[in-house]
């Protein structure tokens, strides 16, 4: 490197005063190591992604590749500004070593933060859960937006966002691993033929597999669960794609009224019968 810096420094001193040669030269080394660091950042990103099989389609491969790259980020720019100060004469020396004490003494501050780093480093390595998922984290149900090794962002459906740090997360539910659950509970008026009812829910449940790509199996008629006040409570169950059983709830519950209306079966309303004694 110096004797690339020497031939360019000779080479402009040809055209400008010496002073503003050196100016000339001082920024060239910059910019080189500018761009070196850039250069740096996407190689090291990819051959490290490509390596440890990231894809950014799968949502763990998205998140390991971000903290990948904001690793690399800093070690790669720290290393450069070192090189730069190193080449216009700085003594890194007293850099480093005080840089080194002054991480001791964080360290010894900042244990909280340690505890954060360790909880999100084991978060990822369990594949507890990635950006993207439906979570409910400490009683707040939302949307992992961003996912770090110090805390988690989750955005609820009202748009709030909340940050929690990792080490102070003590329950966690995923609600994107697996297949959900749509309940659908519908009533039907005591006087109802219950045979009837079960006759055409079942051909029913496969009109609903049929018409929904996001019911993932036939959904099951369960029967009677509740002789209510006013009705007779039936049950429907549908297994459905994560995160989209509230919408198949919604979706099936329409159906059904049009079925009961289509086939004569009553949906009661509450109902109160005052018995009073004659005079």
């Amino acid at each position: 490197m110096d004797g690339a810096r020497t031939y360019l420094l000779n080479i402009l001193e040809g055209y400008f005063h010496e002073a503003f040669a050196g100016a000339l030269v001082g920024l060239a080394v910059v910019v080189f190591f500018i761009l070196l660091g850039i250069l740096t950042n996407k190689v090291l990103s990819f051959s490290l992604k490509r390596f440890l099989k990231l894809k950014n389609t799968d949502p763990r491969g998205k998140t390991i590749g971000k903290l990948i790259t904001n690793l690399i980020r800093v070690v790669v720019w720290f290393t450069i500004i070192i090189m730069i100060l190193d080449e216009f004469g700085v003594q890194i020396a007293p850099i480093l070593a005080s840089a080194g004490v002054l991480g001791l003494a964080v360290g010894f501050g900042a244990q909280s933060m340690v505890k954060d780093f360790l909880a999100g480093f084991f978060f990822i390595v369990e594949d507890a859960y990635n950006e993207g998922d439906v979570v409910e984290i400490n009683g707040f149900w939302g949307t992992v937006e961003k996912m770090g090794l110090r805390a988690t962002h989750i955005k609820s459906w009202k748009g709030i966002v909340k940050i929690v740090t990792n080490g102070d997360i003590t329950s966690l539910e995923n609600h994107s691993k697996a297949d959900n659950i749509a309940i659908v509970n519908v009533g039907v008026g005591y006087d109802t033929d219950l045979d009837k009812v079960e006759n055409i829910m079942q051909p029913f449940m496969e009109e609903l597999k049929n018409k929904y790509d996001m019911v993932t199996d036939t959904p099951s008629y369960l029967g009677v669960t509740e002789l209510a006040d006013s009705s007779i409570n039936i049950r429907v169950v549908a297994y459905t794609v994560p995160n989209t059983q509230f919408g198949i709830e919604r979706k099936i519950r329409k159906d059904i009224v049009d079925l009961f209306r289509k086939n004569d079966i009553e949906i009661p309303f509450p109902q109160l019968v005052v018995h009073g004694n004659q005079a």
